[in-house]
């Protein structure tokens, strides 16, 4: 990280080995020390020369071996975040997560290193390679630490893991397949293969000894048998796997594995469990170390300047207590990480940071007398490397510990202890190491914080603080620190003391960075003659400043974006490209500050907008855009852009100097032989030095009239500066017809008013524009049809022989707040400035252009409601105010309520008949004539409001055709109202009670006509229009109808006319379906009651007739005239007219005034479409209207019994009959008696 050293930032996590997975080449070659390789891709074949390594197919053990190596190798390196996520136990999901582990794959051989021994029995053992006593080490004789310790148990396994196979005798070439051995209560009958069990005590034996050797040196070993497809189903299988654990030592659980080829899911599954039952023995391997180590680090003696002796000489000191103390310290610290002990790591960094600290300083605090290191030197070098990583590792795990106050302070004051340091090293803040070396903190302070709220790691939220903790936190040297406490009831809070978001430490990198290139400028351009720090600067200049800031600037504005800091990334960009600026690539900056302009213009940070467009005249000068130079120039001279009148004077004449010389490339080319070079600036897009706002009179003008506007400029009060003579001025519409071009008049710059009123029509004018100034354009057009005419902008052009120079303004877009809410007022007077309000407020840049209104007048006259089917009549009179004569035509359009058209008729004339159409010529009306139509309208069908619309379409000479519409809304109601009623009677039947298809109803259909109208109408006659009607089988005929009526009536509203008709309804067939039959409508005759018009005819329609259900039926059948003492003979018919049989039970209900003669209970049954027929004799008893006897039959007819109902028998004759008669009762009149 930043030319740290990996070794001493890399979170390390326990070591696991494995071997077996690789090719057997590699397997057989033997290799004293660890070797990491990558895993195989593509397994070779087992070598012959050894049984023990034969192998399986290569389709399922090495699918099985890539497999796992894969999963093995497929993390590598974890951060603190995830190597600590299993051992947290307060996570309820821990036992699910996988133990960090990082494995490497070693030969199948592979020894750990061994430390060498004694050179002689009565001699010590000699030091480590790496230990500082020893005189063939780096470190020899006072180093502190080196990375390549680190290294070294980056690569020393805690636990090894050996893959086996299982022998099979699949595995001997040639030989067949054995048969399954058995198992169970016959198994000691049989003899176990000789064979199998000395390959498996080969095998055991061999990972016994692997067992021993890995035991030996603390390192827990465990073995894995992979085993074929179809081992897994044998039995005998568990038995030699049992017979080979016990003989090779191994823990069942712990120690011993087998696997099977499977899915990929079930790999992975292997592996996690692996994981986690190694997982404990690992830890305890590197607990065992930190043990050995505190048992060194407590023989030590108590640091003390004695411990060095001979401070005088130059030769080389051995490392001191202090040193041997730190090498402890960090060794421990770095053993608990293996643990994943963040808080006891912490603890023990915390501590060699302080005696690293020490050491570093001019003089030590803790070994009183004891001098520093050598400026330079290289163990130097290694404390001041290793106090920084120290330092990155401490505030790394702090925020990991959710203590972001205590990974602050770290920071700060580690930045604070080294400022102080680096003064007395000669490398303080005037030097361009300082700047380098604190540009790196905070750039790796920012990348840890980075990582850490990726993680999930939340970053406080700025507060008030007033505790003394935080008053006395360190704050950071780039923004002062926060010491003076003398106030504990201080409110406020220092951002040195409060953590960021990593943006913030970004930008300070980047800041750090910059000063750093300045320094080293200054250093480099005085060091003329050679000097110790020629090196030193040489390595400096390779070193791309530039490219360092504006990285840092990047990241520092994506996170400030990210947690959406607008104003700050505007900051960021402007440095951005100030450094671009610097670098020399100035089409970048230039880019820069043209995107963060337009904010900057929008918000109206004019302050800050006049030094970005500075900087934006600066690069396009460098780039010889001169376009662009011309483009910031005339936005500089706006008067909210705050600056001198003097440098606003420079700028208008370096415009014109521009402006008057010809346009030079970046390549060099001049365009003073071509063309001029067109620029058209959009002046509502910049601040611009005038203003301009349009106003048209009127929002609504006619065709072929004048429609007035005024177009008003004005200068602000301290620009331009100087006068500024325009060459021109456009005056831009939407129809192109209308473009004005003024030309500049020419006349002396003095002579032009400070208001004026200048006239379009003229095409010239003053176009010299001074400061504090007014110029109202006033003109008019005169349009030719109906359309909106806009003015959609104003250009003043400057040209000279090499530019043509436009300053646009769009009168089409937004106005201004402060514009939209002024009154609209037009100039009348400019020396008096008198202005006239007009309506609304804001700008009218648009008018509207319509017709003149129609001057023709329309009056309808007609009564007041409207009946249907009369002939309704309508009095229309055009009347023309127009000043020539018109050619006229009718239309009229009929709508009903839902506004859709209707079938109504009508007519231009009383005397023409009606038809569909709608349109008719009136012909020439002179001016100030009248014009009368009749229009008669029949209003059918439907009653309701109808929508009269009578439209005048009218064009005099030379003139286009006009419109003049008329609307009316009239009322049609139905003059007549219908109700009826139907009855239906059988009529008599023959005595013959065979089987008769024939059928006949009689029917009486009552109807009654209310008169709607809300006038009298007279009616003339009443009539049948009867539907002719045929059918093969089924007639309708008419047997009675109402009298005709002998003279006119009149009916009022309300008055209601009866009319009884009977109708007879016959079939020869009753099987056949019966369809209803149409009866026809009853016409009414009528016309209003004092009209001299023709009668209309209304038609009311009669309902359809049909035969009823097909049900049993009992007719009965007696005398019309009936006297007291006389006796008569009743018939009832049992009439069945379906097609099914029916079985019935009779009995007779007594009356009172009757006796009678016949079976009063009865059982019988009638056949389909048949009758049965029972006469009773009467005698009647008593006169008046009475009740008959009444034969009450119960029928049972597809299993259904129900009573069967009995009606009277109609005669032929017999027309005066109100309706159905039915039981109950039958009630007939019985006269008094006749003869005494």
């Amino acid at each position: 990280m930043n030319s740290y050293p990996s070794e001493y930032l890399l979170h390390p996590v326990p070591i696991f080995a494995v071997y077996g997975l690789t090719p057997a080449h590699t397997d057989a070659s033997s290799s004293p020390s660890l070797s990491q390789s990558d895993p195989p891709s593509q397994p070779s074949s087992s070598s012959p020369d050894n049984a023990n390594e034969r192998r399986p197919t290569p389709s399922s053990r090495s699918t099985l071996a890539t497999t796992l190596a894969s999963i093995f190798s497929n993390k590598q390196t974890f951060s603190v975040y995830e190597a600590a996520r299993y051992s947290n136990q307060q996570n309820p999901l821990a036992s699910s997560h996988v133990p960090p582990v990082r494995v490497l794959f070693v030969d199948k051989g592979f020894t750990l290193a061994e430390k060498p021994g004694p050179p002689a029995p009565n001699l010590p053992a000699p030091h480590s390679t790496l230990s500082p006593l020893s005189p063939d080490s780096v470190l020899h004789p006072d180093g502190l630490m080196t990375p390549v310790w680190v290294k070294k148990h980056l690569e020393t396994p805690t636990v090894v893991i050996g893959f086996y196979d299982l022998w099979d005798w699949s595995q001997e070439p040639g030989s067949p397949p054995r048969a399954r051995r058995e198992t169970g209560p016959l198994s000691s009958q049989v003899l176990i293969d000789p064979t199998e069990r000395e390959k498996d005590s080969v095998l055991a034996q061999e990972i016994n000894e692997r067992r021993k050797y890995f035991q030996a040196k603390g390192v827990k070993f465990a073995a894995v048998l992979i085993l074929k497809r179809q081992q897994t189903d044998d039995p005998a299988v568990e038995e030699r796997l049992s017979l080979l654990r016990k003989q090779s030592g191994l823990d069942n659980k712990l120690s011993f594995f087998t696997i099977a080829p499977g899915t990929q899911h079930d790999m992975q599954e292997f592996v996690n469990t692996l994981y986690r039952a190694l997982y404990e023995p690992a830890l305890m391997y590197y607990n065992n170390k930190v043990k050995k180590i505190r048992k060194k680090r407590n023989k030590l003696p108590p640091p003390s300047a004695s411990s060095r002796t001979h401070l005088d000489t130059n030769e080389p000191q051995p490392l001191s207590i202090q040193g041997w103390m730190i090498r402890y310290e960090l060794k421990t610290a770095i053993f608990q990480e293996f643990r994943q002990d963040i808080e006891a790591a912490v603890k023990t960094y915390e501590h060699a940071y302080t005696l690293i600290s020490d050491m570093l300083a001019p003089s030590s605090s803790i070994t009183p007398g004891q001098v520093g290191l050598a400026v330079r030197s290289k163990r130097w070098e290694e404390a001041r490397t290793l106090i920084d990583c120290i330092n990155i590792k401490i505030y790394r795990f702090r925020l990991f510990l959710n203590d972001p106050s205590g990974a602050l302070a770290q920071v700060n004051g580690h930045l604070h202890v080294m400022q102080s340091y680096c003064a007395n090293w000669g490398m303080g803040e005037q030097s361009f190491e300082y700047w380098a070396w604190l540009c790196k903190q905070y750039r790796i302070f920012a990348d840890v914080v980075d990582s850490a709220t990726q993680h999930g790691f939340k970053i406080p939220v700025p507060s008030t603080y007033r505790n003394q903790n935080a008053l006395n936190m360190p704050g950071s040297p780039m923004l002062g620190s926060s010491g003076n406490v003398g106030n504990a009831l201080m409110v406020g809070v220092n951002p040195g003391a409060i953590l960021q978001h990593p943006g913030f430490y970004y930008h300070l990198a980047a800041m750090c960075c910059s000063e750093r290139r300045r320094r080293f400028l200054e250093v480099d351009r005085k060091s003329d003659t050679p000097t110790a720090w020629d090196a030193l600067l040489d390595r400096e200049r390779q070193e791309d400043h530039s490219s360092i800031t504006i990285e840092l600037l990047t990241k520092s504005y994506e996170q400030f974006k990210k947690h959406r800091n607008q104003r700050m990334t505007l900051y960021l960009a402007a440095e951005i490209a100030g450094t671009y600026y610097e670098t020399g690539k100035f089409e970048m900056a230039l880019k820069f500050f043209e995107r963060i302009g337009k904010t900057y213009r929008k918000e109206n940070w004019h302050m800050v907008l006049t030094s970005i467009l500075r900087w934006s005249l600066r690069c396009a000068k460098e780039l010889q855009s001169w376009d662009r130079v011309v483009e910031c120039l005339v936005e500089l001279l706006a008067n909210e852009l705050p600056m001198p009148e003097q440098k606003r004077a420079d700028s208008q004449k370096e415009l014109m100097e521009v402006l008057n010389r010809p346009a030079i490339s970046a390549t060099g080319d001049s365009g003073g032989s071509g063309e001029p070079q067109t620029l058209a600036i959009q002046m509502d897009q910049i601040n611009p030095f005038l203003q301009c706002q349009v106003q048209f009179k009127a929002r609504n003008s006619f065709v072929d009239t004048a429609a007035h506007f005024q177009i008003t400029v004005k200068s602000q009060p301290d620009s331009p500066p100087l006068p500024l003579r325009f060459t021109s001025m456009r005056i831009l519409f939407s129809d192109a017809q209308y473009n004005l071009d003024i030309a500049d008049a020419g006349l002396d710059e003095s002579v032009a008013p400070l208001t004026e009123i200048i006239p379009c029509d003229e095409k010239k004018a003053n176009l010299v524009f001074v400061k504090n100034q007014t110029k109202v354009f006033q003109g008019s057009i005169t349009p030719r049809s109906c359309e909106d005419i806009k003015i959609v902008g104003v250009c003043f052009d400057i040209k000279t022989d090499d530019w043509q120079l436009s300053l646009d303004f769009n009168t089409d877009g937004t106005v201004p707040e402060e514009l939209a809410m002024a009154r609209r007022k037009w100039l009348e007077d400019a020396s008096s400035l008198k202005y006239v309000f007009l309506d609304g407020r804001g700008e009218v840049n648009t008018v509207r252009v319509t017709r003149p209104p129609p001057r023709v007048q329309i009056n309808v006259e007609h009564t007041a409601q409207a009946l249907l089917d009369e002939h309704f009549a309508l009095q229309v009179t055009v009347r023309n105010e127009e000043e020539n004569a018109i050619d006229a035509t009718l239309r009229v359009d009929v709508k009903d309520d839902n506004n859709q058209d209707t079938t109504d008729m009508l007519s231009f004339s009383a005397n023409e008949p009606l038809s569909d159409r709608r349109e008719t010529a009136i012909g020439q009306i002179e001016p100030a004539q009248t014009s009368t139509y009749t229009v008669v309208l029949c209003g059918s069908e439907l009653a309701g409001t109808r929508t009269v619309t009578l439209t005048v379409c009218y064009k005099s000479a030379n003139s286009e055709m006009i419109e003049k519409q008329h609307d009316l809304r009239i009322p049609f109601k139905s003059p007549f109202e219908s109700n009826y009623k139907l009855f239906a009677q059988c009529e008599k039947f023959e005595d013959d009670t065979s089987p008769d298809l024939v059928r006949s109803e009689r029917w009486t259909l009552m109807a009654g006509i209310r008169c709607c109208s809300p006038t009298d109408l007279e009616i003339s006659r009443v009539d049948l229009d009867q539907t002719p009607f045929e059918h093969p089988h089924t007639t309708l005929s008419l047997i009675k109808k109402p009298q005709a009526l002998e003279t006119n009536q009149t009916w009022q509203p309300e008055h209601v006319y009866s009319g009884d008709y009977i109708f007879r309804l016959k079939t020869n067939d009753a099987t056949e379906a019966q369809s209803p039959v149409p009866v026809g409508s009853v016409e009414v005759h009528w016309r209003r009651s004092g009209s001299e018009g023709p009668f209309f005819k209304t038609a009311l329609r009669l309902p359809h007739l049909e035969f009823r259900r097909q049900n049993l039926v009992v007719i009965a059948d007696a005398p019309k005239e009936l006297y007291v003492g006389e006796p008569f003979t009743v018939k009832y018919t049992v009439y069945n007219p379906t097609v099914h049989l029916a079985e019935y039970t009779a009995s007779v209900e007594l009356s009172d005034a009757f006796v009678f003669a016949g079976l009063k209970l009865l059982k019988g049954r009638v056949l389909p479409l048949s009758r049965a027929s029972y006469y009773y004799t009467c005698y009647p008893l008593a006169a008046g209207r009475v009740r008959l006897p009444r034969l009450k039959v119960i029928a049972k007819q597809q299993g259904l019994e129900k009573e069967v109902p009995t009606e009277m028998a109609a005669d032929d004759d017999d027309n005066d009959d109100d309706g159905r008669r039915e039981w109950p009762p039958l009630l007939t009149f019985v006269n008094a008696r006749r003869y005494f």
